[in-house]
């Protein structure tokens, strides 16, 4: 089966993302990788801001330059985007989409037969005739779901797990709904969830649960390869909220409950495990390079 993904530009999305890749290759299934873009924005509260840069920057432009400069694939351990390509060339393809709407990407879709697709953090919005492309028949729901980092109807919309801890909720999770044209109101297909460690930050809270995001694709997927369709359930819209970015007055009562968006060093940690073996010179040089840039007197250099 051709699966595809609409990947974020974020630490959390590889994470998720990759490591069932591997998996998938194992059972035989073929995954398309289509990575998107998110921009900063200009006018962002300094606390969104530095969100942006250690969620994607570190990412982007300091982690996949490295490991792409390196003379031996890391395998065994995750790869940027380039490197899952060199590895796995003509088993899985990875491509930059500028616009997922295009008329000649979702050509594309149907002549490379991708017939199951996945949202993990793409924050473009979804159309016609994209989303039609997934319909098995005519009548039929599209096999076309969004993972989203919240618990739905409750959560919808941006920085939900933030919006959870703010709210002081016990637990948070990631729900898998049907994509449509509205934001996150799609019929829920599964949830999962786990409780909130407020000692942590929201990054780290949100990144602590890849593996239950993981298991939600996983299980959509095998669903999928069975029985052709998914069961689903309409939200109940009595109960939905919508939360847009977090606001001046949101950003101050976080910072006076003592919750951080982002914990630099230890998001540098995770990475540095997650992309390079222990006791390597990549895993030194890795994790002293993203030391220093995580350090707040280094802070300027990831602008």
């Amino acid at each position: 089966m051709r699966i595809g993904f609409f990947v974020g530009n974020d630490a959390t999305s590889h994470l998720i993302v990759s490591r069932l890749s591997d998996e998938l290759l194992t059972q035989g299934h073929t995954p398309y990788l289509f990575f998107t873009n998110q921009r900063p924005n200009p006018a962002a509260e300094p606390e969104l801001s530095e969100l942006f840069k250690y969620e994607r920057a570190l990412l982007n432009d300091y982690i996949y330059p490295y490991l792409d400069a390196q003379p031996h694939l890391q395998v065994g351990r995750l790869l940027s985007p380039a490197g899952i390509a060199r590895l796995h060339q003509g088993r899985v393809v990875v491509r930059v989409i500028p616009d997922v709407n295009d008329a000649s990407f979702v050509t594309y879709l149907a002549e490379e037969q991708v017939r199951i697709g996945f949202s993990v953090r793409c924050y473009q919005k979804f159309r016609r005739p994209l989303i039609d492309h997934f319909r098995p028949g005519p009548q039929q729901a599209p096999l076309f779901a969004n993972l989203h980092p919240g618990l739905l109807p409750r959560y919808r919309g941006v920085l939900t797990f933030a919006r959870s801890m703010l709210h002081g909720e016990t637990a948070a999770g990631f729900t898998l709904h049907r994509v449509n044209e509205a934001w996150d109101a799609g019929d829920i297909i599964s949830m999962a969830a786990r409780p909130l460690d407020y000692g942590r930050s929201v990054l780290e809270n949100m990144c602590d649960q890849r593996d239950l995001a993981r298991d939600l694709l996983r299980t959509a997927i095998e669903t999928a390869a069975a029985d052709g369709q998914w069961p689903s359930n309409p939200q109940v819209e009595a109960d939905a909220r919508y939360f847009s970015h977090l606001t001046r007055a949101d950003l101050d009562e976080l910072g006076l409950r003592g919750i951080d968006l982002v914990h630099p060093r230890r998001l540098a940690r995770l990475l540095a495990d997650e992309f390079t073996h222990p006791d390597t010179r990549e895993r030194y040089e890795l994790t002293g390079m993203l030391a220093a840039l995580t350090s707040r007197r280094a802070q300027p250099a990831l602008i």
